[in-house]
């Protein structure tokens, strides 16, 4: 997992994150509110955003997001 991380004023905050798993991209995600440091999108390695329905899936926490991406990658092809 690699973070990208912005410190203004001292505040460190994520903009966005990938996840590998043994050298290969299972994903990435990224802040849709960066003031508040939720609404955390997922987005699979193939470009496309992981949705529900016809949603793409927002999460509170950017762990939420790491955790939902590392789901994704333990699950059978």
């Amino acid at each position: 997992m690699t973070s990208v991380v912005a410190d203004p004023s001292d505040a460190q905050q994520v903009l966005y994150g990938t996840v590998t798993r043994n050298g290969v991209l299972v994903g990435s995600y990224y802040c849709t509110d960066q003031v508040r440091q939720s609404g955390w999108r997922v987005v699979a390695a193939e470009g496309g955003h992981l949705v529900f329905g016809d949603e793409p899936v927002e999460l509170t926490h950017d762990g939420d997001a790491v955790f939902l991406l590392m789901k994704n990658a333990d699950s059978p092809a």
